[in-house]
């Protein structure tokens, strides 16, 4: 067993690295400053495919894995840590329970409410 990440990994963290630099790197002292919630973040988050993410595809997610969520994780932190844990909330969170454990119905409207 092998610790590298795939190409497909290293693509994605790519890609989270390069949102973080560029929508949220340049808001994050003001978000802590006003102690505000970033919808602008979260708008580009959503953009870019990282809430939702382990949500399964027939409820309209991507249905990656917790791995997937954490690299994304991992390059938001480095720049801001509120816009970071809106994305373990979005993937990680309560999120997760739900899709485990909760009824179709209630998959659902979890779903219907991160994407």
């Amino acid at each position: 067993m092998g610790f590298d990440l795939s190409a497909e990994e290293r693509d994605l963290q790519g890609r989270a690295r390069e949102v973080a630099r560029s929508a949220v790197a340049p808001r994050a002292a003001g978000i802590d400053r006003a102690e505000e919630y970033p919808w602008d973040v979260v708008r580009a988050l959503a953009e870019a495919g990282f809430m939702g993410m382990t949500i399964p595809r027939e409820l309209g997610g991507q249905g990656w894995s917790f791995l997937h969520a954490v690299l994304v994780v991992e390059e938001v932190a480095k720049v801001c840590a509120v816009s970071a844990r809106i994305v373990v909330e979005a993937n990680m969170g309560a999120i997760s329970t739900v899709m485990a454990y909760g009824t179709e119905a209630q998959r659902r409207l979890a779903a219907g409410l991160v994407l």
